[in-house]
């Protein structure tokens, strides 16, 4: 079985923004995990409002890519939006590369992300 090397941590802030904080690799083993967490922002439904910290990423393949559009779908479909904070340059050459930075927008810190 495989372990993932990522870690998954997350809070609600008082304006109800739900933010996960990742460090590691996200890759086929570890994304289910950034999904349980993400889908658990708000108990049945995903968080309407949800900022991704990747500040520790230190690698995404297609498996980030596919979560990122899941999230993306599941924010839009509940009226709310989906941020990027902290997105490494590695990362953010692969969201342009797939088209992703068009649609969500990416935040140098997580302070800047937050809306309030």
């Amino acid at each position: 079985m495989d372990v993932s090397p990522l870690a998954v941590s997350q809070h609600t802030t008082p304006a109800g923004v739900h933010v996960l904080t990742l460090s590691g690799e996200i890759d086929r083993s570890s994304v289910p995990f950034v999904g349980w967490a993400f889908d658990s922002g708000a108990g049945e439904k995903c968080a309407p409002r949800t900022v991704i910290d990747f500040e520790h990423v230190t690698f995404m393949d297609c498996s980030g890519i596919s979560f990122l559009v899941y999230a993306h779908r599941a924010a839009q479909d509940s009226d709310g939006w989906l941020r990027l904070a902290n997105v490494p340059a590695p990362v953010q050459r692969l969201l342009h590369l797939v088209g992703l930075d068009d649609l969500m927008p990416m935040y140098a810190t997580l302070q800047a992300a937050l809306p309030f």
